[in-house]
């Protein structure tokens, strides 16, 4: 590779990272009256559960992870596993040092194999 393509592929990385923190930015837009909607009824089980699964491929966003927390602690004693559910994968997701220890390591070696690979 030469100097030029070194630098036509840092360009095509550099736009791709704002494409992609304006389509987070987006979401976040989006979802935030989804948001407040949800946390100001009573929603059922199906409708937490789906925006949750919505919501968590942009949870590395800041603004959406405040939003997703959000979401969690409203429904955090009225729908239990859904919330348990969503956190823990947020854990093995975003922040995996957070399970060594607890009781929840074992999520560490569902995908050990996927790591290894890598």
């Amino acid at each position: 590779m030469d100097m030029r393509d070194s630098g036509e592929f840092e360009d095509k990385i550099s736009k791709l990272a704002e494409t992609l923190a304006g389509i987070q930015e987006r979401a976040v837009i989006e979802y935030t009256p989804l948001v407040n909607d949800i946390c100001n009824r009573k929603a059922t089980k199906d409708e937490v559960d789906s925006l949750l699964t919505w919501m968590f491929d942009f949870v590395g966003n800041e603004k959406m992870l405040v939003l997703f927390k959000k979401v969690c602690r409203t429904y955090l004693y009225t729908y239990p596993e859904v919330v348990e559910f969503y956190i823990m994968e947020y854990c093995k997701e975003y922040d995996r040092e957070s399970l060594k220890g607890t009781k929840y390591e074992y999520l560490l070696e569902e995908d050990k194999e996927l790591y290894e690979d890598l």
